[in-house]
């Protein structure tokens, strides 16, 4: 199996500051909602205010969940990015600019477990590195053990993105050694600029009975065939919003924390002890926190803990901001979250949000 590649192979394009100055700082808005519950409400970022939702909105804010309209999540063209995947220096407060850095855009999207398999940039470049985590996927009464390998493919080369290489192996009291299969799947879905409407930008749909299961999009909304689908380095399971079947996925390796270091390290035939080892140890009985697939946003990762857990409660990712455009696709904004109140599971007491429309 082949080694994660460090090539510049996520994006086309990578972030760059002006020669020129960047001008005069930007207004910006900031915003205080009262929550306390998961009641949406519809923020317009032009006006600055919170709008009800037929008067057309940019994003909602749900609970701990911050959608933007597009994508999975609304009938917009709002698309955004996490700045730390554009440029690791750049402060919030100098990008006051269209022009002032290149960019590209990503949709909210359908999510699991599986969905947090990647490291980015470890290295310096664009390149997407798996963590190696064993995670299981359970359909009904069958557990399925998953382990992420690769995202690249050598073509004509040089190293192509998306294509998502993983091993797994069903795992039961009756099998004590289970037996490890390995798939290469095409998962590239137009490539990373294609369109959302795009026909070729859609998910490919594996099953671990019957392997590649050729599908639709909105066939795939009522099949019970597929188990697991890829699209890029999006990964869902057939529950909740994706599809029928209630196949749910857990991370069993959630509390390993690897070390950026570590992970550098990790290769396919390197980590294939570890993944032996916890089909071994796999106990289907045991208090596992399994999730159905749900939508995950861009405006991701802003803050860590658990809401809702005493031991683990949620914290502010006070560095974390956000490129995002508005619902027609034409407006550019920067946002972030500067601060919020409360742990409850349902939703904070409070949230206040920062943006500014640019130049």
């Amino acid at each position: 199996m082949r080694a994660l590649l460090p090539l510049i192979v996520l994006v086309v394009t990578t972030s760059c500051l002006p020669t020129e100055p960047p001008g005069p700082p930007v207004d910006t808005v900031q915003l205080t909602l009262e929550l306390g519950d998961s009641t949406p409400r519809f923020i317009d970022f032009v006006s600055g205010e919170v709008v009800d939702e037929e008067d057309g909105w940019d994003l909602r804010v749900e609970g701990w969940d911050l959608f933007l309209n597009g994508g999975e999540s609304g009938e917009g063209r709002a698309g955004g990015i996490d700045m730390e995947l554009l440029d690791l220096t750049l402060e919030f407060d100098d990008l006051r600019r269209k022009n002032q850095i290149l960019y590209f855009f990503f949709y909210d999207s359908y999510a699991c477990a599986l969905s947090d398999w990647w490291w980015y940039a470890l290295d310096g470049t664009h390149t997407l590195f798996s963590n190696y985590h064993t995670y299981v996927v359970r359909r009904g009464d069958r557990d399925f053990a998953f382990q992420w390998l690769d995202y690249y493919r050598v073509i004509d080369g040089a190293a192509a993105a998306g294509y998502p290489a993983f091993r797994w192996a069903e795992v039961n009291s009756s099998s004590p050694s289970p037996v490890i299969y390995e798939e290469d799947l095409d998962a590239t879905a137009g490539g990373l600029g294609a369109s959302f409407d795009d026909p070729a930008n859609k998910w490919t749909y594996f099953s671990f009975d019957d392997g590649v299961v050729e599908l639709s999009d909105a066939e795939a909304l009522g099949s019970s065939a597929w188990d697991l689908g890829f699209k890029r380095f999006y990964v869902k399971s057939n529950s909740g919003p994706s599809g029928p079947v209630g196949v749910l996925t857990t991370d069993f390796d959630a509390d390993r924390g690897e070390s950026a270091e570590e992970v550098l390290s990790f290769t396919p035939q390197g980590e294939l002890a570890r993944f032996e080892d916890r089909l071994a140890i796999w106990d289907p009985d045991s208090p596992t926190p399994f999730g159905s697939d749900a939508i995950q946003p861009v405006i991701h990762r802003w803050h860590g803990g658990l809401p809702g857990d005493s031991e683990t409660p949620p914290t502010l990712d006070e560095g974390r901001w956000f490129l995002v455009s508005d619902r027609s696709g034409l407006e550019l904004a920067k946002l972030r979250i500067v601060s919020f109140d409360g742990e409850a599971a349902e939703a904070p007491e409070q949230i206040v949000l920062e943006w500014a429309v640019l130049e």
